[in-house]
């Protein structure tokens, strides 16, 4: 048996990053919000007190 040995490497596939184009900014279309929509939202300060009240009556059923 009679083997043949070169000093080149064998091609492996390259992998690269997908190609960039800067200076391209994905423009987001904001939704505009009406006074009156606004007045039905809860303010965070509210939601975030409802969810440690929920939160403190898991662990204190008694209160």
């Amino acid at each position: 048996m009679v083997r043949e040995y070169t000093d080149k490497d064998p091609e492996t596939p390259k992998v690269s990053e997908p190609a960039t184009e800067y200076g391209t900014v994905a423009k987001e279309h904001l939704r505009i919000v009406s006074d009156e929509e606004l007045a039905t939202y809860m303010p965070l300060e509210e939601s975030r007190r409802l969810i440690t009240e929920k939160i403190y009556r898991v662990y204190h059923p008694e209160a």
